[in-house]
């Protein structure tokens, strides 16, 4: 039992190791770092979700979701176990009408992220189960017509971000906003910026088969998922030029 590489403090969510590490959780996001790349950008006109899709030989590129609906003005992208992803969506929407009954408002996405956050910590503080093996991209368009971007990880903690990445391509492509970045940037700016981070991961080519890509405009504050012609067409747009 002592000879893997937790060297037995793998064992359990409850068991810290002498370092203070808890094995099951780094185990968690490592699953998400083999996960397919999703990427939120956060402009002053909205926010943009692009996500890709890993699609098998024969499989029904529409019967893969990496961006999911929560309510009319909020969204996530996800990595990584697809199965504990459906889980926490089932529960985001869920909280979406909850909140909604309770407080007659859409829920705020922090007010989300957090609830989220609260059901991924409670399987990190106790045995018999382990850790969400899945990281979100929460983006919104709040009441009060203001854009914001959360990032939720395996182990309940969330973090608002202006341009983010998750997955297995998150160096390259977060360099790459990091240097690219501009809040005051049009939609369909952010959506060329999304796409060109993704293609600098350089793992795939992009097709609208294997791309999602959504957005929440400020004007609207209603999602909006991008057609097959839509993706197409600006995967086009942002293609590199041949010399």
């Amino acid at each position: 039992m002592f000879g893997i590489s937790g060297a037995g403090y793998d064992m359990s969510t409850s068991i810290f190791s002498p370092e203070g590490r808890i094995f099951a959780a780094e185990y968690a996001k490592k699953a998400v770092e083999q996960g397919a790349t999703s990427i939120g950008i956060l402009t002053k006109n909205g926010v943009v979700l692009l996500a890709e899709k890993k699609i098998l030989p024969l499989q029904e590129p529409d019967s893969v979701e990496k961006i999911s609906k929560i309510d009319e003005h909020i969204a996530v992208a996800t990595s990584g176990l697809m199965a504990d992803a459906r889980r926490l969506i089932q529960e985001a929407r869920i909280k979406a009408q909850s909140f909604w009954l309770t407080y007659e408002e859409p829920i705020p996405a922090e007010a989300l992220a957090d609830y989220i956050c609260d059901i991924k910590a409670q399987f990190t503080q106790r045995g018999g189960a382990r850790p969400y093996g899945v990281a979100m991209i929460i983006a919104s368009v709040d009441y009060d017509r203001t854009p914001h971007l959360f990032v939720t990880d395996p182990v309940g903690t969330s973090w608002g971000f202006l341009a983010t990445v998750i997955g297995r391509g998150s160096s390259r492509a977060g360099e790459f906003l990091e240097k690219r970045y501009k809040k005051n940037m049009s939609l369909d700016k952010a959506i060329a910026l999304a796409i060109d981070a993704l293609r600098s991961t350089g793992d795939t080519q992009l097709t609208a088969d294997n791309v999602e890509i959504a957005r929440i405009p400020v004007s609207t504050g209603v999602f909006e998922r991008l057609s097959h012609s839509e993706i197409e067409s600006a995967l086009q747009g942002s293609a590199p030029k041949e010399e």
